[in-house]
């Protein structure tokens, strides 16, 4: 039986991303391992680990058994935009900054929990359409997708202020609105694509929100 050429084609996406999570998914439960969890703040930061190596999990599986894309942007720079937004939470931890305080590390764990969350869930409905790229498979709009075009992007941002109020400096708060911006010009980039690829997304863009529910 012949095998179609989209199948034949070597998904350099899957290739990078599925170990880059798998990676993610033993840091994380390293920390789980290794980290102090005691107390409700404890729970909460737990949770929201839990969340994270759920995403990953999830991001794997979606990678695997993605289909082949009808259309890709060709421009440099939304590629830039994509990949750099992708990662850029990832050097959060990374900066210098000051203890936060059980107060703002509470509202730092309670953003990250409720933005893995959303994505979780969103990436659950995007499923097979995942792509860092700005690439067109199909229209989905179920689950979160029914009040906004971009949840899964909606979602990092929430996670990505948790891990900058965590990091608790101006050089964070910096990094976070920075990724904001690239993830606007991402979604924004993304669009052109999906309009001319799939001409039931101009319909579905027309009645629904780019970020937040009933906002732009």
């Amino acid at each position: 039986m012949a095998v179609p050429l989209g199948r034949l084609r070597l998904d350099v996406g899957r290739l990078i991303m599925v170990p880059a999570f798998a990676g993610a998914i033993a840091a994380d439960v390293m920390s789980l391992d290794h980290g102090s969890h005691s107390g409700a703040a404890g729970v909460l930061r737990s949770v929201g680990t839990v969340l994270a190596v759920a995403f990953y999990v999830l991001a794997i599986s979606c990678y695997l058994r993605r289909r082949p894309a009808i259309a890709t942007s060709s421009s440099v720079t939304a590629h830039a935009a994509a990949v750099t937004s992708t990662w850029l939470p990832f050097a959060l931890p990374l900066l210098p900054g000051s203890p936060p305080g059980p107060d703002r590390q509470a509202l730092a764990d309670a953003l990250l929990t409720c933005g893995m969350a959303w994505a979780v869930w969103s990436l659950r409905y995007l499923d097979r359409n995942v792509s860092v790229l700005a690439q067109a498979r199909d229209v989905v709009d179920q689950g979160p997708y029914r009040w906004v075009r971009h949840p899964l992007y909606s979602g990092e941002m929430v996670s990505s202020l948790g891990l900058a109020i965590a990091v608790n400096s101006y050089w964070a708060l910096a990094l976070w609105v920075a990724m904001c911006g690239l993830q606007v010009y991402r979604a924004v980039q993304e669009e052109q694509v999906l309009l001319r690829a799939l001409p039931a997304y101009r319909d579905y863009r027309n009645r629904t929100a780019a970020l937040l529910p009933g906002v732009f």
